[in-house]
C-alpha cells in the first residue's frame, strides 16, 4: 500500500523539474547521486549543469582525465567523489566496453557506488525493482514504521518491502521527494503527506529522529608554506596526506604541534593549519597567481590564495 501511495504522489506532486530527471539516462541519474551526497539540492542543481555541459554523455567523459574532472569539481567538497568519476568511468570503459552496466553486481564494483547508489541507478535508470536508503529515505522508514533506532539490516528490509514493483521509477523519486520536502527533519508537513493514514509516527504524535554516530576526530596538524617569488606562488600536487588526494596544496608537512590560524574539518579528521612565510627552496613549482587561484585546491587553500593573490 505504501508504494502504490508513494508514486501516486509522486506522479502528482514529485519534483520532475529537477534536471536529472529530465532526458533520464543511466549516466545522468549516475552523475546526480555522485553531486548529490553530501550536497543540498540547490547546489547539486548547479554542479550538475556545469558537469553536464561539459561532458553531456557517457561517451563525452571518455578522454576526461582525472584533473578535467577535478576542476569541474572545485568548490563542491568531498573531492573523492570527483576521482570515483574518473575511476568507474575507466572501468565501464576497459571492463564494460563503454556500456553502461545495468545488473546490480556490475554496479556494485564501480569506486563510489554503494548499494544505495546503484538501487537508484537500477530503479531510475533501469525501472528494476532494488531499494535505497539515503538520508531521506531513511527519515521517511524510521516514521511511517516507527523505528527509533537505526539498524541496518532492518532498515533495508523495510526499504525492499516498502517499493511498488510496478513503478519502481516513480516510487523511488517519490520517496526521496516525501523525505525531502514533506518529512523533514524538524516539523514535518504531516497534512500534506499522502502516508499519514498509514503511518506510526502521525499516529503517536512522536517523530524519531535518528542519532547519528558520534565520530572522535584524529586531529592532525599541518604546516603550509607561503612562498612567494614577485607574483608567483609555489604550488605542489598532494599524494601523501591521505585525504585531499591529487589537489593543489601550498608546500606542507605535518608537526607534532603548531598555532594554527585556521581549522577545518573532515568527516573523520580535524585540521589544524598554520599558514608560515618562508623564503624561496629548492625545487619548488611556481605558478601565477592567476593560474594558482584556477588550480583545484581545498577550501582552506583557496581561501589563502585569494588572499594572497589579489
Amino acid at each position: 500500500m505504501i508504494g502504490k501511495s508513494i508514486s501516486n504522489w509522486y506522479k502528482k506532486h514529485g519534483r520532475k523539474d529537477l534536471p536529472w530527471r529530465l532526458d533520464i539516462t543511466p549516466y545522468r541519474v549516475w552523475i546526480s547521486e555522485l553531486i548529490l551526497q553530501q550536497t543540498q539540492v540547490k547546489t547539486g542543481t548547479e554542479y550538475f549543469h556545469r558537469f553536464i555541459k561539459k561532458y553531456p554523455t557517457l561517451e563525452s567523459i571518455k578522454s576526461a582525465s582525472e584533473d578535467d574532472i577535478l576542476t569541474l569539481w572545485k568548490g563542491l567538497g568531498y573531492y573523492r567523489r570527483a576521482s570515483y568519476i574518473f575511476q568507474a568511468k575507466e572501468i565501464i570503459f576497459k571492463t564494460f566496453g563503454g556500456i553502461f552496466p545495468e545488473s546490480y553486481d556490475d554496479l556494485i564494483q564501480l569506486p563510489g557506488v554503494g548499494q544505495s547508489t546503484a538501487g537508484a541507478i537500477l530503479s531510475i535508470a533501469y525501472n528494476k525493482s532494488y531499494p535505497i536508503l539515503d538520508g531521506n529515505v531513511k527519515r521517511l522508514i524510521s516514521r511511517y514504521f516507527y523505528q527509533k533506532d537505526f539498524d541496518e539490516k532492518v532498515f533495508w528490509s523495510l526499504s525492499k518491502k516498502s517499493i511498488d514493483q510496478d513503478d519502481p521509477f516513480s516510487f523511488q523519486q517519490g520517496a526521496m521527494d516525501i523525505g525531502a520536502t514533506i518529512c523533514v527533519p524538524i516539523k514535518p508537513l504531516c497534512n500534506q503527506c499522502p502516508l499519514k493514514q498509514g503511518c506510526k509516527s502521525f499516529k503517536l504524535n512522536s517523530f524519531p529522529t535518528l542519532r547519528k554516530k558520534r565520530v572522535t576526530k584524529k586531529q592532525v596538524n599541518i604546516n603550509f608554506q607561503v612562498i612567494v617569488k614577485g607574483k608567483t606562488i609555489a604550488m605542489t600536487k598532494n599524494n601523501t596526506l591521505g585525504f585531499w588526494k591529487n589537489l593543489w596544496l601550498l608546500p606542507h608537512e605535518i608537526v607534532k604541534e603548531n598555532k594554527p590560524t585556521t581549522v577545518h574539518n573532515l568527516s573523520h579528521r580535524q585540521l589544524n593549519l598554520e599558514f608560515m612565510s618562508l623564503p624561496e627552496g629548492e625545487n619548488m613549482t611556481f605558478f601565477s597567481f592567476k593560474e594558482a587561484l584556477n588550480l583545484t585546491t581545498p577550501k582552506p587553500i583557496s581561501d589563502k590564495l585569494l588572499e594572497i593573490c589579489k
